[in-house]
């Protein structure tokens, strides 16, 4: 009897590792899964095939298991708060060893670097994309309500400056209001940049979500759900604009209803 192909799956926090696993085993592949203790989803146990429980900084049990198990490919899905790598961060020897040798300790230069060990033992970390064709956001407007011309000359404004911050790596999320910034995304996230913005900015901001031009696929990519819709909502921010094929859209049905119960606009250009 044939048996399944074996991938991966490193998961953090959120619908993301869900979403990946069911597509996964749609076209017949078993999930063998490394859960992130205090991020990933619980109901992971009972999509995945094997699920193992893993602390932030066990780089080698993370190694070891996908080695017990075949793994040769594995896409990393889900949420890890930045924030975390600073607060009470327990590393086994081989982080330890990893994180003694990095001079830049941004999230993007620690994932490379993991990514760069799990490659020495043989595992090769795919594009987040894999399976997720479903989930990219396509070009234009996404809800039936569209921007009043005053949030136009925000997305135009915003869109500047946000590319110019993603290109040198300072966050993915820029929150406007008029032609002035309202909030940048830093270590707590897109969600909490939103609901900051909407305190100090008041009720009409716009939230502009991009990709940075060298973006590394195989870690990230900027995602759009009911969480962030949520966040809008209570912000009553007016709209979102993500970037077209760069951006995944979850839980389309939900987010889009809960976007135009509350008129705000999803704009992918």
């Amino acid at each position: 009897m044939a048996t399944s192909p074996v991938i991966g799956l490193i998961a953090g926090g959120g619908e993301l590792p869900l979403l990946f696993a069911r597509q996964a085993q749609r076209r017949g592949f078993s999930v063998r899964t490394a859960a992130l203790r205090g991020s990933a989803p619980v109901s992971l146990e009972r999509q995945c095939n094997v699920v193992n429980w893993i602390s932030i900084g066990q780089l080698g049990s993370l190694i070891r298991f996908f080695k017990e198990q075949g793994v040769r490919r594995a896409v990393m899905h889900g949420k890890v708060q930045h924030s975390r790598l600073f607060k009470n961060l327990r590393l086994d020897w081989k982080a330890l060893s990893l994180w003694s040798r990095l001079k830049d300790r941004s999230g993007e230069a620690l994932l490379k670097a993991v990514a760069g060990e799990l490659g020495r033992a043989g595992v090769e970390l795919l594009d987040v994309r894999t399976f997720m064709e479903e989930s990219v956001i396509q070009k234009g407007w996404a809800t039936h309500t569209r921007a009043k011309s005053d949030s136009i000359a925000s997305i135009a404004y915003g869109l500047k400056r946000a590319r110019v911050l993603a290109r040198e790596g300072v966050g993915q999320t820029l929150v406007v209001k008029g032609n002035a910034v309202a909030a940048v995304e830093g270590m707590e996230g897109t969600d909490e940049a939103i609901r900051r913005a909407g305190h100090w900015a008041g009720p009409g901001t716009v939230a502009i979500k991009v990709a940075s031009p060298q973006q590394d696929w195989r870690f990230d990519i900027p995602t759009l759900g009911p969480r962030t819709l949520q966040s809008m909502i209570r912000a009553k921010a007016k709209g979102i604009v993500v970037e077209a094929g760069k951006s995944f859209l979850i839980d389309r049905g939900k987010t889009l209803a809960l976007a135009e119960k509350n008129r705000i606009f999803i704009l992918a250009v």
